[in-house]
Order: structure tokens, then sequence, then C-alpha cells
């Protein structure tokens, strides 16, 4: 079914980028196209926009939601990890710089959460995929067990494959690299002893059971960090955005703005050091923006947004 999914922080994105003219935005995250319609609207006739997404699933909805604005978007089926390569393949001449504003909002699409065929979700008795739409030309990730093991089976492996494959000190690597999770070493343990091609809710489980009663204070599913460091391992979406950052900033015009919005602490390092680290850009967001409680009482997956932004010099 046709998911509503309710963009984050889009009156601070549109505050910060304060469309008008000729602008035009990259949107490298399009989702179901909300940011991207919330800056059409609000910049007025002139204003255009290209947006990205990995996921076909999601490019052909978000065309749907923008089909208004005619040729003022153009839609290209990528992973912002590969920005100058879609581009150039869509014949987007990229000098001069074309692009005014530049938006990366990182945050898991509702829709992709509640498809259960992906096994994003705990309580999901689809298998454990976790992959973000067909993965291609994605950048080498940061633990050396993953590549080997992509090279091994001829593609990128799934979470499936991660749990089957990989030797417990790799898993447990992953874990702790892209989960920061402390038991990384009892829970890889637990995975690789349970029977293979479980659904997500059954690893969900016995990820529960490795861990200490009590942990995370029930605030938190204890498999929460599991999870993240699955996803982020087969979708490689921390060395993506490490990737997708400077060949942004590439593409912005002299006081050109970029934004990012990220929902956990990894993700909100490498963008808060790769602003500060660049002599280019001068840092609009001393602190990261956070949403308003309004926002967060009527989208709870706002609370953890956080929008940091940069202008070109």
């Amino acid at each position: 079914g046709h998911m509503t999914h309710t963009p984050v922080l889009v009156n601070e994105v549109l505050n910060l980028f304060a469309p008008g003219n000729r602008d035009c935005l990259l949107d490298g995250t399009l989702g179901l196209g909300g940011h991207t319609r919330a800056y059409l609207e609000a910049g007025g006739s002139e204003v255009t926009a290209v947006g990205l997404d990995a996921d076909p699933a999601a490019l052909a909805q978000a065309q749907a939601v923008l089909s208004a604005f005619g040729p003022r978007v153009t839609f290209l089926s990528a992973n912002f990890g590969s920005l100058n390569d879609a581009l150039a393949g869509g014949g987007i001449v990229v000098t001069p710089p074309p692009f005014t504003h530049i938006l990366f909002d990182l945050g898991l699409g509702s829709h992709q959460l509640s498809d259960a065929s992906r096994g994003f979700s705990f309580r999901s008795h689809g298998p454990l995929h976790m992959k973000y739409g067909r993965l291609h030309q994605l950048p080498e990730a940061s633990i050396a067990a993953l590549n080997h093991l992509a090279q091994y089976l001829g593609n990128y492996p799934d979470a499936d494959d991660l749990i089957r494959e990989l030797a417990v000190t790799d898993l447990a690597d992953v874990l702790r690299v892209y989960g920061e999770e402390r038991y990384a070493q009892r829970i890889a343990r637990a995975l690789k002893q349970a029977p293979v091609n479980l659904a997500a809710a059954d690893v969900a489980a016995s990820v529960a059971r490795a861990v200490p009663e009590g942990y995370e204070h029930g605030r938190l599913h204890p498999a929460t960090r599991t999870f993240q460091a699955l996803r982020l391992a087969v979708n490689r979406e921390l060395e993506s955005l490490s990737h997708a950052l400077p060949q942004a900033v590439s593409v912005l015009v002299p006081a050109g703005k970029i934004a990012v919005i990220s929902f956990h602490s990894l993700e909100d390092r490498i963008v808060k050091n790769f602003f500060r680290r660049r002599r280019d850009l001068t840092v609009l967001t001393a602190k990261p923006t956070r949403a308003a409680p309004a926002e967060i009482a009527a989208n709870p997956r706002a609370r953890s947004a956080k929008l940091r932004a940069a202008q070109n010099n």
C-alpha cells in the first residue's frame, strides 16, 4: 500500500535553505519526496530539484508524489555514494556546479520498516535481508572481512549471509563498529549458534537471550544495536556517507548550503567531523538542530533526528 512518509525537520530545512528564484536542490535521499515537495512549493515556479534514491520502489512513489511539478524534478536511481557518476549518467552538467542546496536525510524510511519481506523490523517474520534496493557499486567496507565475503560470494552479502558466513570474531567486529554494541562477542556467538535462515523476529529473540537481563533498561529492544549494525554493514551506509559528502560539496555553488539529517551518533559524527575538517566550508550549526516538541509528538521518529548544515565559502 501507499505509505505516507512524514519527512522530519521540514520547516527547519526550509528556513535554512530559503528557496527562491532559480535555486536548485539536490536531494540525495529522495525517499518518498517529502522534503523535495516542500522545497518546490516554498520556492516558487522557477525552483528545480534533482532527486536520488537507491530504492526503485521509493523512487516510483516519489515520482507519483512529485508528478505535479513535471519537468522541474529529475529522478535518478542511484546510491548517493556514487553521486558524481549518477549525475553524469543522468546527463546533468556539473561544471559550473548546478546546486544551490544539497540535502541528505539519512533516516530509514517508514515504507521500508513496514515491508516485512525486507526484515528490517524486530517483529518481522520475513527473512533477514536488510538490503535497500539493488546494491551495486558500493564503496569498500571499513571492515576487511566484509570485503572478503563480498568477493567470495560474488555479490554484496545480506544480513543472513553475514551471520552465516562470518567468523564469530568478525561478526563481533561488525556489531561493535557499526552498532557500538558492548555485548558484541556474546551476541555474535549466539547468532552463530542459531539455526540458519531465521526470521528477523527469531534473530531478535536470540539476541535478547544472549544479553544480560535488563540490558538497555527497557528503553530499546535489546536487539536494536545489532539490527542497526547489520543494516549499516549490509548497505555500507557509513562508507557511502563518507564518499557522498565530498562529492556533494564539489557540485555546490559558491555560498551554496549543504544539510544532513542523521538519526544516530555514528552518522552524526561523520557529518560533524567532515564539516569541521573542510577549509572551504563554514559550519552553520554549532550544535545540531533538533525537532521541536510538537513535531516529536506528531512523529516520534523525529526525536532522534539531528540536522547539521554548512555553507560553501
